[in-house]
């Protein structure tokens, strides 16, 4: 009986939902293309621009075409959809809506739809119900984002040896490069690698046209924003098994390149910071790399304890056993994933399956892209299953060479000759996303192992997901107190 009226729901939903004709336009496609193309809904404005939202995101579908050549035509039903939001498709018909198909040609760009090469058509709107086909174009050919140069303001693109073996085709790097204020070629200067949050990229480098005061002393630094993006998310520059050494193309390829060409005054005044994941970025470059920075200041990271990551503990089983899940906690209640103040703004679960739908490049997806190994399929390996919430504890053990706070904790003898004084850590006390509780627990066991002593960890009180502003000042001290030190000795 039960399994009768599954059956009957879907069989309602079908007749609901409305076929889709989709024409891949001989001008868009130099060859057939395999890949996934999504539909994209939206109320208002262009639905390919409102697909990846985090919050109050319209309806989406995620297909997937194999071989369809230029010129061809393919229907898309309902249940050929490999994935869709909500989940509770019923929500959707019966309504007018704005749609657009998309096709996923990039190879490299987190969000489908922005990568130069993607192919999008023209908005359609009508009615979603009944049986009648909708016809959607796929004949526009994405862009490249225009990069504004100034006096000051430079894009640097550099072609990764290390990346482009991994891939098995050529991969550029770019970064957002602003020089000093009186720039002179001839003379070294510091250097500022600041790396973006989740969803940043080089273009970054113009907000920092606002964030550089007059007479700031960072108008006599190099500052440099890299695009840690991939087709996963963000890359947070380790050397990953899933999608390259990014680490070792950033430190010993791009930046090397970077400030032959720039001035750079080389490791002794490279400084390292970033909000977020661009927080967990700079902790991970200076860990990782310790002689190849002379300090860092992260700031709201994403977690460095993955015995806390958003307030759940990816190693271990609970007390009985079974395994913890991702979308409830130990009491079955709904997992929080974001907040303002102490209202519930997202839940993992809900976050969790809209990006499975815009698949790859979300948040969560881009931890496995990142920390797992690759697994059976070709795609990272799952810590969690995205169906059930259940987490794979055995699968998450391969993520402990990537835990900060493990490998501090552990090898600070060894690396507190190369570290000490340089690494500086500002948590919010009440973090938007629940980031607070790694760094929490991190601060109160380098306590007791005495590591304190050598570096800052911060939880500051009332802060939610925000750049430290005292923190911040501390690294422009810095800086400058050593730049001047080392003119007084010449």
């Amino acid at each position: 009986m039960f399994y009768s009226l599954i059956l009957l729901a879907s069989f309602a939903i079908a007749q609901e939902a409305p076929p889709f004709s989709l024409h891949f336009d001989e001008e868009a496609f130099a060859e057939a293309f395999t890949g996934d193309v999504f539909v994209a809904f939206s109320d208002s404005g262009q639905p390919m621009d409102s697909m990846h939202r985090w919050f109050g995101a319209p309806p989406l579908l995620r297909f997937r075409v194999e071989g369809v050549e230029p010129g061809q035509s393919v229907r898309l039903d309902f249940e050929d959809a490999h994935a869709h939001s909500p989940e509770d498709w019923s929500q959707v018909s019966g309504k007018s809506w704005r749609m657009q198909a998309v096709a996923r040609v990039n190879r490299t760009a987190r969000r489908a739809g922005t990568g130069p090469g993607d192919v999008f058509g023209a908005l359609v709107s009508a009615e979603y119900s009944g049986t009648e086909t909708i016809e959607l174009e796929l004949n526009q050919v994405v862009e490249e984002a225009p990069f504004k140069e100034t006096e000051r303001i430079r894009l640097f693109s550099f072609e990764s040896p290390a990346l482009s073996k991994f891939h098995g085709f050529p991969y550029t790097m770019k970064a957002g490069v602003m020089l000093p204020l009186d720039y002179e070629p001839d003379t070294s200067y510091p250097v500022v690698y600041s790396v973006t949050g989740f969803g940043g990229d080089h273009q970054g480098i113009h907000g920092w046209t606002r964030r550089v005061p007059s007479g700031s002393p960072l108008e006599n630094c190099i500052i440099v924003v890299p695009d840690a993006s991939n087709r996963y998310g963000h890359s947070v520059f380790c050397d990953s098994d899933s999608i390259g050494p990014w680490g070792q193309a950033l430190v010993y390829e791009m930046i090397p390149e970077l400030e032959r060409t720039f001035g750079g005054a080389g490791r002794e005044h490279r400084y390292v910071t970033g909000v977020s994941s661009g927080g967990w970025s700079s902790l991970w470059l200076q860990v990782a790399y310790p002689d190849e920075f002379a300090g860092c200041w992260s700031h709201v990271p994403d977690p460095i304890d993955f015995f806390d990551f958003q307030q759940i503990n990816m190693y271990g089983p609970l007390p009985d056993g079974s395994p913890r899940n991702m979308y409830t906690d130990e009491e079955g209640n709904p997992r929080p994933l974001a907040r303002r103040g102490d209202e519930v703004m997202l839940t993992y679960e809900d976050f969790v399956r809209r990006e499975h739908v815009t698949n790859p490049g979300g948040q969560i997806r881009s931890f496995e892209g990142t920390f797992s190994p690759l697994g059976a399929d070709g795609t990272p390996q799952r810590v969690f299953d995205v169906r059930t919430g259940e987490i794979d504890h055995e699968a998450a053990k391969a993520w402990k060479k990537f835990d900060i706070s493990h490998i501090l904790l552990t090898r600070w003898d060894e690396l507190k000759p190369a570290l000490e004084g340089k690494i500086h850590v500002y948590a919010g006390e009440v973090d938007t996303f629940y980031l607070e509780g790694a760094v929490e627990r991190f601060q109160g066991l380098a306590q007791k192992a005495g590591l304190l002593e050598d570096m800052v960890v911060e939880v500051v009180p009332g802060m939610a997901h925000a750049l430290h502003a005292k923190g911040n000042q501390h690294m422009i001290d810095t800086i400058e107190q050593r730049w001047k030190a080392l003119n007084a000795s010449e």
